[in-house]
Formats: structure tokens, C-alpha cells, sequence
């Protein structure tokens, strides 16, 4: 310890080297940890969650208790230009590209549920993964996943609980239905097209622009764009049979084209990447199906329309 350094600038110091060897190792960050750990140890019944509050009513009709929200997160170069110095002249997937894309959301997620481990929980609903961009720094992305905990009454506890972007009622649907979720699964796919020399007479426009004045499919645009949805969905698969799902619900897909631009002997000439990212929850067959005992409907009054309705544990309702 430096003679001018305080008690309080050392303590800061130790705090800020324990969170980022922690990090380093793929964990949450040191103070999240201890703050954890001391909920956990009250015991109390106070909690957070980003429930809605017709969730949050179902949640303790339905039995099972939010306990808190957990958030993981990683900031990740993910870059195009990061794996090349200049455009690509060939067609193909950026298999490094895909990785690291991979990887950023893996990260975020695991730490999610390490959070969820240290609070008890049997599992997270309600899994959001957001993506954030800054000006400071182009190709450099925050991947965030925020859900709420939850513990599950009379249920032996999991070492490892399970991650889900499912809502509070179609958790409980699918729990009545007998059916419990294993993870977030995730298929990505990151790939170049290297467009020919047909492509941009066809891109170019006609007359003026020299190329095609025809109205006509871009071929291998969509074969480009087909192959990477094709990729995606068999990493998909693979994911939740890695999770030992039966199948996945849920699924909702993303999808981005990215121009890229680029001189050769002062002419310009632009390239197409696509990337696909499809996330759903693997499912399985609960071998401690829920007891649906509920014997009336709760009742809630929306406020926004006026109008009363059903909040219901049946697994056949919308709501």
C-alpha cells in the first residue's frame, strides 16, 4: 500500500482489482456478489423483479415466488472490421464474426445466472437480451440479459437454474401443461456476400445507371441470406439438444443487413453482410409436474379500458 494511500482508496482499489479478476474469469462483479450473498441471508420477502403487475398477482396465485431481478452483462468487440482489414472477395460465412456474436450473449447470460444461483433461485423468466451500441466506440456492443428470479415452491432446488424469455403466465401454462423449461437457446449466423459482377449490374439500375432496368430477384442476395437462416437454424437445434430439450417455444428471430463499402481503383463498390439470430426456451417434460388446484378465477380491473377480467392459472387461456 503507497504511504499516501487512504483506507478508503485501498479498500476501493482491492474492490476494483477482486471485480476485475472476477470478470476476467467469465463471473459477475465482485460487489454484486457480496450484495447477493446478503439478500439471500435476510431472508426476507422483499424483492425486485420487471414483472408486470397482472404477473406478479399470477405469480402468487399460481404459487412460486420472485425473489429478485437478476442482470448479467458484457461489453464486446464485436466487429466486421475487427477479423479483416478490407472487404472480403469471397462469398462465405465470418465464422469469427458468428463466434464472437456467440460468445457476447453467452457471457451476459451466465451471469445472469450466476445471480440467480447465489439468490436460490429454481430459475429466470422473463429473459430480455438487449443490445446497445455507443458513439465513443462503433464497433464495440453492451449485450445485457435482465429477467426476474424465481423460487419454486416444493420443488427440490437446481444447481443450475434454468434461463427463459418466457412471461410469467406462459411460464405457468406450460409448468400446468407439464412442461418445465432448461435454457435460453440460441442459433447465430454472420454472413458476407461478395456480390458478382452480375449483382451489381443488376443493383446499378438501368439506363442512367447502365445496369438492368428489369424488375427481378437479386439471387444471390436471397441464396446468401437463406444459407445464414439455414446455419442458424441448425445451431438452433443443436443448442437445445445440447439442452436436452425436446423442442423450443418462444422463438423470435432477429435479422440485420450491414452495408459494406469499399474503393478499388477509385471506383466504389459495396457488399452485403447478414446476420440472423434466432432465441427461443428448450423445453422438456417435468417429472414434478405443478398441482393445479385452483379452484376460482382471480379477478383484476384494467385500469387503461375500464374492463374486468380473468387472471387464470388454466393452461388453455390467453391471458
Amino acid at each position: 500500500m503507497p504511504f499516501w494511500e487512504s483506507a478508503n482508496d485501498k479498500s476501493r482499489r482491492e474492490a476494483q482489482e477482486a471485480t476485475r479478476r472476477a470478470l476476467e474469469r467469465g463471473q459477475i462483479p465482485y460487489r454484486a456478489r457480496h450484495r447477493l450473498e446478503e439478500q439471500r441471508k435476510r431472508g426476507d420477502r422483499f424483492f425486485t423483479s420487471d414483472l408486470s403487475s397482472n404477473e406478479h398477482l399470477l405469480t402468487r396465485e399460481a404459487g412460486y415466488e420472485p425473489i429478485g431481478l437478476v442482470m448479467g452483462t458484457a461489453f464486446y468487440k464485436v466487429s466486421y472490421w475487427g477479423y479483416f482489414n478490407g472487404y472480403r472477395n469471397t462469398t462465405g460465412e465470418l465464422t469469427s464474426l458468428s463466434q464472437a456474436q456467440l460468445a457476447a450473449r453467452e457471457l451476459a447470460i451466465a451471469r445472469l445466472q450466476q445471480e440467480a444461483t447465489i439468490l436460490g433461485a429454481h430459475g429466470v423468466i422473463g429473459v430480455r437480451l438487449k443490445l446497445g451500441g455507443y458513439d465513443w466506440s462503433a464497433r464495440t456492443v453492451e449485450f445485457t440479459a435482465i429477467g426476474t428470479a424465481i423460487r419454486i415452491p416444493d420443488r427440490a432446488p437446481d444447481p443450475n437454474p434454468f434461463t427463459s424469455d418466457l412471461s410469467g403466465q406462459e411460464f405457468w401454462q406450460l409448468h400446468q401443461a407439464g412442461y418445465y423449461p432448461r435454457g435460453l437457446v440460441l442459433g447465430i449466423c454472420s454472413y458476407y456476400v461478395h456480390t458478382d459482377w452480375n449483382t451489381r449490374n443488376i443493383t446499378r439500375g438501368g439506363f442512367l445507371g447502365r445496369g438492368s432496368s428489369q424488375n427481378q430477384e437479386i439471387v444471390q442476395y436471397t441464396q446468401g441470406f437463406q444459407i445464414a437462416r439455414h446455419l442458424a437454424a441448425e445451431r438452433l437445434t443443436a443448442d437445445i439438444q445440447k439442452h436436452g430439450g425436446e423442442g423450443a417455444v418462444g422463438m423470435h428471430i432477429d435479422m440485420g443487413i450491414e452495408d459494406i463499402e469499399y474503393e478499388v481503383n477509385d471506383t466504389k463498390y459495396h457488399d452485403l453482410l447478414a446476420h440472423f439470430v434466432a432465441v427461443g426456451t428448450a423445453i422438456v417434460h417435468d417429472p414434478q409436474p405443478a398441482a393445479g388446484d385452483r379452484k376460482s378465477p382471480l379477478l383484476y380491473y384494467n385500469l387503461a379500458d375500464g374492463k374486468v377480467a380473468q387472471l387464470t392459472t388454466n393452461p388453455s387461456s390467453t391471458h
